[in-house]
């Protein structure tokens, strides 16, 4: 017959594995849902080639979405965000800009609070909002927005 110690310890052990299983599976994220996108919804729904680079699948963007694309909502600043860090983040990136007052994530009209999806659009032909007004001269300054 075994001790009160030694099944004390064997007690111990068990408990000490099933709680490392437990938690190593608690810890591990499941993998994003993958989707299958058929050449139809590909050029119905295309993305940006720096994001197609990057092999972002739709459910890395529409998390939480459901698995069909048709259905799937924007996902504001908060989504985009969510990679690009921050509004005053992206306004930093381009501070160069602002000597001549032609930062389009500080605009001289706004500063940094557009959002995201007045100027870039994900499936679409992306828009330079400040050509509505600036047709003339924003072409010398301003690159294809992405």
């Amino acid at each position: 017959m075994r001790s009160k110690k030694t099944l004390f310890s064997i007690g111990v052990f068990l408990l000490l594995s099933a709680m490392s299983l437990i938690g190593s599976e608690a810890a591990t994220p499941s993998p994003a849902k993958e989707i299958p996108i058929s050449a139809e919804m590909k050029e119905k729904f295309p993305i940006k080639a720096h994001h197609a680079k990057l092999s972002l699948k739709c459910t890395d963007c529409h998390e939480n979405q459901g698995d069909n694309p048709e259905n799937f909502k924007l996902i504001g600043d908060e989504g985009c965000l969510s990679c690009h860090k921050s509004k005053q983040y992206l306004a930093e990136r381009l501070k160069f800009m602002d000597t001549l007052h032609v930062n389009p994530h500080n605009s001289i009209h706004d500063g940094p609070k557009l959002y995201c999806d007045e100027c870039h659009f994900e499936h679409q032909k992306s828009d330079n909002m400040c050509l509505s007004c600036h047709s003339n001269d924003v072409k010398l300054w301003m690159r294809e927005t992405p």
